[in-house]
């Protein structure tokens, strides 16, 4: 993929993974970048636009739990940048304790942000197509039973991206679509693990399986990212482990399903 004249838009941008994600956009050439999330992080933001004074750092304070703001952000994005060629969905929380927002921010923040620059980046709507990253977690392939609804979660996010990921409805868009499935990784996000989790009781195993749990930095997991984005193979899904990008065959189980129309 060429970077160079094309835009992109990174959830959860502020930090972890999706700061190391804008960090590499930019590295790449990317004309410009809009990074959404709550938080703020001004020194970071700071030290982007410092290191690339050439290309534009769009940053957006938006809860991608809400959606009609997040519909605003795009269409204020698509006015500011003229195309969106690019987008990355990472954010997420994890506290098992608060369904309710983990369902909105997890799932609903991927569905949001997706179904928005669905309406931008559509051939059919004039856009120029592009490609959509949606992050997942490797809980969301195999269960693990301390967190239950983060999973949850998960799992649904894969399903969604698979779906905006057929290729009957690529060639009407023009959008790809991939999930990618991150093994543990050393992000601030399970601070204060035991305090979030449903089960309390499991404090002692959970961190017994916390601890044997072989871990990746976030700057290896936005690596693979990019390698994902390079690929540009849509409706797949990738496990990052170690890294590097495991393709995984999603086999159906469903024999009674029509046939594709």
């Amino acid at each position: 993929m060429n970077y160079r004249g094309k835009s992109a838009v990174v959830t959860g941008g502020a930090g972890g993974i999706g700061l190391q994600v804008a960090r590499q956009l930019l590295a790449a050439g990317i004309g410009k970048i809009a990074i959404i999330d709550l938080q703020d992080n001004l020194e970071e933001f700071v030290k982007l636009r410092g290191a690339h004074p050439t290309q534009s750092v769009m940053i957006i304070k938006m809860d991608v739990a809400n959606k009609k703001g997040v519909e605003a952000t795009y269409e204020e994005i698509k006015k500011t940048f003229g195309n969106i060629d690019i987008v990355v969905n990472v954010a997420g929380i994890f506290n098992d304790r608060d369904v309710q927002r983990t369902l909105l921010v997890n799932l609903g923040g991927i569905i949001n942000s997706s179904l928005s620059a669905l309406q931008y980046m559509s051939k059919e709507n004039g856009g120029n197509g592009g490609l959509v990253v949606n992050m997942s977690s490797v809980v969301g392939l195999d269960p693990m039973f301390i967190i239950p609804v983060y999973g949850a979660t998960k799992a649904g996010i894969i399903n969604f991206t698979r779906c905006l990921g057929n290729e009957k409805f690529y060639q009407r868009s023009g959008i790809k679509f991939a999930t990618v499935c991150p093994g543990a990784t050393m992000t601030d996000m399970f601070t204060n693990f035991t305090e979030k989790i449903i089960f309390p009781e499991t404090s002692d195993e959970t961190y017994k399986i916390l601890d044997r749990l072989n871990k990746q930095s976030a700057t290896d997991v936005a690596r693979c990212i990019m390698n994902v984005l390079e690929k540009e193979k849509n409706g797949a899904v990738y496990v990052i482990e170690g890294k590097r990008i495991v393709p995984i065959d999603m086999k159906p189980h469903w024999t009674g399903k029509e046939p594709a129309l």
